[in-house]
């Protein structure tokens, strides 16, 4: 792996010393990939592009030699002579460089696919950059695209430097730095030291660039915008250290890899028919977005901090849900590019496949399959998403509660279980674990956010689901759970028992079936899925992600040296360029399988992040000093001072800072218990980050703010903020009730101006009306803070100044350009959490009560109020009917932080 930071010349190469040029096809992990969102390639170590499809990655091939040597096509650059090779990727980015060593002369090649925002999706640009870095080189191109996976030999004209394929209704175009001598498809170049020949192959009728200037543009921008993307965290994710950090960083950008931009989905991996077992039949087509494996993507890349792209894959489930036949009921996978299943098997009879492995495949036979796990993988993504205050909205809920429905209606139904086995439906363990999974993480997004739910029904089925677990599920005579609940077998999903919450790592029946998993499936140190008839031919041997869920058992189990060992291993694993296929063959020590796959990523990276953490002392947070509390409490200090401004000049710094802290608490919410680690933020680099904005506030003029609609946005922001930094700062753990007088104490300088939590809501906020059980207003006489006062108050205003846990909105940020429907979310979430119909009742919290005049004159103001926002219509109408005739019951606020 490549050092960060360094340069390629610099870099660890991994070189290939053996290559023989007689062998018709390179080891699958002899490829590198590149991609840009839209397709991908592989390179092989030789300078080989042998896969390739255009326009996007489950589109027709129009280069395959990987799936047949002799016809599938292929785009070659490399020597002439006898070399050897190394292949290296541009530190932190996707793309590869390879470098050839002959007799006396190196060329270096760079391949990447454009970045490029300015093209149309789809028209894509692959870049191949050959420099002669020593002495004269003479190597050989070879341009042999066969489009349509093969089926047609396009035509080709040339005029100038270009070179035009075309054939059916495809048109590939190559244009060289300079022109190029063909014999047929092959053309030979010779480079004197220094010299660099460009070639830009692009896809479709879009123009392409001719001059070397633009090309070197290209490199420079794309290598921009991956290491950009790669450094960025946007859950506020401590780098690790060094070697560590290039792991977990070739698996983001691999997983990135394997999204299509366009919509969203996400492919399981970049290939077809590449055989789990060289020879035989299992040749399946992965470019396709299967919900489990799409889910586990979305996670690993939350682990790495990226949420940008689960974003981008809602949006893509909003249109699977409005095709869909039945509301909440899933396909297993999808096409990339629209949002319904694939078409059956197909073979392309006329490929020889990968060293003669038939058939080769496109489409996908369990479309016809049920898997009832794929439900609790997606719910178990987003949970872990729904950390990050906002990221899971209502219309994300409207979206996601008709699968809980769907949950309950199968869970009890036999399915074909994670592993797709064409042996009929069993009643699978895994799957009923996962259906338990997708029930109780939904249960505590709904709990979080304030969404409604059948609660009650809800967590009826997951104990039932957990009770026939139970009880069929666990072999008492072997002492372990089994792969489903009329077999004696086991197969390594059940290792996700401990790891998914079931139950704890400590339960005996836990550990009994590690062990045995362990002694029966753990095979040269290498995992299989399971060791019995599933229908098909051969045995395949390990399973990438199988062993690395086996790691993150052993490290639950404090096994580290263990974990350790097979860390420490790991090349022998991956390729040369730390990438994993599908599938580890420990008798030839090859990577098999598609490649690259998202699986055997997904689960290196949790096992690296699993490992780290277990092996970081534990940092306790340290005191705060009295004179710090003192001096808080009697107002004598700002939350804001003693910290540097930090980064950029925020346009807007309540904004940023509310963001920030959204990060902050997001790293230190517990969803399972439902509880955030207030003292724990003061100790994390996130909260420093935080503090660093709060100080840009102090020199922050609230009067440039010209509306009202900005003011309520800027200062329900600082708020916020500042109550939870409050928090932080005095070390309250349950209730700001804890410290007397908190909203008085708590306070940020503010455009040269000290403010108090209170002065922000009565003062500012409520256009200084006076405070409940109070006789003067907040803001008087001459007080320079009276022109930042809002004109008129929106009582909306009260139900997102709240931060307890349950009834905090989902709101990342307010801003005035979503004010409204941001104010509509804050209510939706106070008044469902916090109301009841009780016959002639109208149970409401008491903060109706406190400001009963900001809610209107009329004496059934409140029940109208309530009835708007209420998620339940049918108790709504019943408000309407009966507003007048009502009586409210005020109950507790609820002060507490965490529940």
């Amino acid at each position: 792996m490549n050092p960060p930071g360094g340069d390629i010349h610099h870099a660890r190469f991994a070189v290939n010393e053996n290559w023989d040029a007689t062998m018709a096809y390179k080891k699958i992990g002899d490829y590198g990939v590149i991609g840009n969102g839209a397709t991908l390639a592989l390179v092989g170590s030789d300078g080989a592009l042998d896969w390739m499809c255009l326009p996007f990655m489950d589109s027709p091939s129009v280069f395959a030699s990987l799936l047949d040597d002799d016809k599938g096509g292929r785009y070659s650059v490399g020597p002439d002579r006898p070399y050897d090779s190394a292949q290296a990727y541009l530190p932190r980015t996707n793309i590869l460089q390879t470098r050839f060593r002959a007799a006396g002369s190196e060329l270096e090649l760079t391949d990447f696919l454009a970045v490029d925002s300015a093209r149309p999706p789809g028209a894509s640009l692959l870049m191949r950059r050959a420099s002669a870095t020593r002495g004269s080189i003479t190597f050989e191109v070879e341009c042999a695209p066969r489009f349509d996976y093969a089926r047609i030999v396009p035509a080709r004209s040339e005029m100038g430097n270009a070179t035009v394929f075309t054939g059916g209704q495809e048109r590939l175009t190559l244009v060289t730095s300079r022109p190029l001598s063909w014999e047929g498809e092959r053309a030979r170049v010779t480079l004197a030291q220094g010299e660099t020949l460009w070639l830009a192959l692009g896809f479709g009728e879009c123009d392409l660039p001719r001059d070397p200037a633009s090309f070197e543009g290209m490199l420079e921008a794309t290598q921009r915008y991956w290491e950009a993307w790669v450094s960025q965290s946007e859950t506020g994710r401590v780098p690790l250290e060094g070697w560590w950090q290039e792991q977990l960083d070739r698996t983001a950008l691999v997983l990135k890899l394997l999204q299509l931009q366009t919509t969203g989905a996400i492919a399981a991996a970049g290939t077809t028919s590449l055989p789990a077992i060289i020879g035989g039949e299992r040749n399946w087509d992965y470019r396709l977005s299967w919900i489990r494996d799409t889910s586990m993507t979305l996670a690993a890349l939350y682990e790495l901090g990226h949420v940008t792209e689960t974003e981008h894959y809602l949006a893509w489930l909003k249109e699977v849900a409005r095709h869909a036949t039945e509301p909440g009921r899933l396909s297993i996978l999808y096409q990339l590019q629209q949002p319904c299943p694939p078409g059956d098997e197909t073979e392309l009879v006329h490929l020889a496949g990968y060293k003669n492995s038939r058939p080769v495949r496109i489409g996908q036979f369990v479309v016809h399959q049920r898997q009832h796990d794929i439900y609790g993988e997606l719910l178990d993504a987003l949970f872990a998403l729904s950390r990050l205050v906002g990221k899971i909205r209502f219309d994300h809920w409207s979206l996601l509660r008709p699968l809980v429905d769907e949950v309950i209606r199968i869970w009890r139904e036999p399915d074909d279980g994670i592993w797709e086995a064409r042996i009929g439906p069993r009643h699978y363990v895994h799957s009923k674990l996962m259906c338990w999974v997708a029930l109780d993480r939904a249960i505590k997004i709904a709990d979080h956010y304030g969404f409604p739910g059948d609660f009650a029904r809800w967590t009826g089925e997951r104990e039932a689901i957990r009770a026939e677990i139970l009880a069929r599920g666990f072999n008492h005579r072997r002492g372990c759970f089994t792969q489903h609940y009329e077999t004696e077998a086991v197969d390594a999903a059940l290792l996700l028992i401990p790891l998914n919450g079931f139950l704890p790592i400590e339960d005996e029946r836990v550990a009994g079936t590690i062990a045995v998993v362990e002694r029966e499936l753990l095979r040269e140190r290498a995992m299989l899925r399971y060791e019995l008839d599933d229908g098909l031919d051969g045995q395949e041997q390990g399973f990438m992600i199988c062993l690395f869920w086996y790691l993150h058992c052993l490290i639950l189990q404090g096994r580290l040296d263990e974990v350790d060992e097979y860390l420490r291993e790991i090349g022998r694993y991956t390729n040369h360029l730390g990438l994993f296929g599908e599938q580890y063959e420990p008798r030839y020590q090859e990577i098999t399988g598609n490649f690259p796959q998202a699986y055997s990523h997904i689960g290196y990276a949790a096992a690296i992040l699993r490992y780290r953490e277990a092996r970081r002392p534990r940092v306790e947070p340290p005191p705060i000093s009295t004179g710090r509390k003192l001096a808080l409490l009697l107002g004598r200090s700002v939350l804001n001072e003693g910290a540097e401004p930090a980064g950029e000049r925020a346009a807007d710094p309540a904004q940023a800072m509310k963001r920030a802290m959204n990060v902050v608490r997001g790293q230190f919410y517990d969803g399972h218990a439902r509880r955030i680690d207030y003292a724990g933020i003061r100790c994390s680099a996130a909260y420093g980050t935080f503090r660093g904005l709060a100080a840009q506030l102090a020199s922050f003029d609230p009067a440039a703010l010209e509306s009202d609609t900005q003011r309520v946005a800027f200062w329900m922001n600082v708020f916020n903020t500042l109550v939870i930094h409050g928090v932080v700062e005095l070390g309250i753990r349950e209730s700001v009730r804890e410290v007397p007088f908190f909203f008085e104490c708590v306070r940020y300088r503010v455009g040269g101006e000290s403010v108090n939590a209170s002065d922000i809501e009565h003062g500012i906020l409520r256009a200084n009306a006076v405070p409940p059980y109070r006789l003067r207003r907040r803001l008087r006489g001459s007080d320079p803070r009276r022109r930042w006062a809002v004109r008129e108050i929106d009582p909306r205003i009260h139900f997102a100044l709240v931060c307890a846990s349950r009834t905090c909105p989902p709101i990342e940020a307010y801003d005035a350009a979503h004010l409204e429907e941001q104010l509509d979310a804050a209510a939706h979430t106070f008044i469902n959490a916090s109301t009841r119909l009780v016959g002639e009742e109208l149970h409401v919290c008491e903060i109706f009560r406190w400001y009963r005049s900001d809610f209107g004159a009329a004496p059934d103001a409140v029940q109208r109020l309530v009835a708007r926002y209420l998620y339940d219509r049918e108790a709504a109408a019943r408000i309407e009917d009966r507003a007048e005739r009502l009586r409210l019951v005020y109950t507790p606020y609820d002060w507490r932080l965490n529940r």
